[in-house]
């Protein structure tokens, strides 16, 4: 009876994290990917896509495939490796990754609709033998220890209250010499009230969103030596102002192709993101680059 109690209990904490999760990120809208793809001649559930197609419309951060190429120079990721992305979301990322490198990667993704459109797309574009994917959360998924060459994760870790066990995590999941890229959301100043509001509205808790010296002592303390670390402001500052122009701008174009309600939510984040990184400049991207000893 104990572990049954036990076992429900871990469920509901789940699901409850699940829902926290997906609140904080203003989770929806999942079927855009399909819309894109609906544009260039595919059907939603059935036959082949091209991955080179795919790669133009499943890369759901900023900037395309350049983190990704970033994170393959950096850290060296080539055939053969074993790669981790945390945080895979629909799987762009890995896709790309295995598809320019040969190497093997692992999807972790929290999110069961991100994680069941990311196994249709990577079946579909024929990616299946280089790319797996793992549904769960990253700090319980049975994911192997000291497993992986690399770990890659973009726009992410912003989400995550206890980065602490996360990078940990990652530590732990890495081979002796392996190599950890991240690129993500980091606060780049005090906060006044205005300012406050708004990050509250993109994160739900802005004690959450951490400086990049701050992040560097995280990756520290969890045994990382941390080798580069850049900001990303001028160009997290232009990429937020172009895509909310471009909402902003053609409001009949979108509503038409995605829905009023899509339309709605993409440009609130939109929206949102602008005002942070290009209004406020209180909030920017940037990148890490850490190794395991």
């Amino acid at each position: 009876m104990e572990t049954t109690q036990t076992q429900s209990n871990g469920v509901r904490d789940q699901t409850e994290r699940i829902a926290n999760i997906k609140q904080r990120i203003r989770y929806r809208h999942t079927n855009k990917i399909y819309i894109d793809l609906r544009q260039r001649g595919y059907n939603d559930d059935q036959g082949k896509i091209d991955i080179a197609d795919l790669i133009q419309l499943d890369q759901w951060h900023y900037n395309g495939t350049e983190p990704i190429q970033m994170a393959i120079d950096k850290i060296g990721i080539g055939e053969g490796d074993k790669v981790l992305d945390v945080g895979s979301g629909i799987g762009g990322p890995a896709r790309f990754l295995a598809h320019a490198t040969k190497c093997d990667v692992t999807a972790c993704e929290l999110l069961p609709e991100n994680h069941d459109i990311g196994v249709d797309l990577t079946n579909r574009s024929g990616m299946g033998n280089n790319v797996t994917h793992v549904c769960g959360d990253i700090l319980t998924a049975d994911l192997g220890e000291e497993s992986f060459d690399s770990i890659m994760s973009i726009q992410v870790f912003f989400h995550v209250s206890n980065k602490a066990a996360v990078y940990k995590r990652c530590f732990d999941l890495l081979k002796p010499g392996g190599a950890i890229y991240i690129e993500d959301f980091y606060r780049m100043k005090d906060i006044n009230r205005e300012e406050r509001e708004v990050l509250t509205e993109f994160l739900n808790s802005t004690d959450d969103m951490v400086t990049m010296t701050e992040n560097k002592c995280l990756l520290e303390d969890a045994g990382f030596t941390v080798v580069e670390m850049k900001d990303f402001s001028t160009s997290y500052r232009q990429y937020t102002y172009n895509r909310w122009a471009d909402w902003m701008n053609n409001p009949d174009k979108y509503v038409q192709l995605y829905g009023q309600d899509n339309y709605n939510g993409w440009l609130g984040q939109a929206s949102t993101t602008k005002q942070l990184c290009h209004d406020f400049g209180v909030m920017a991207g940037g990148y890490f680059v850490a190794r395991k000893a």
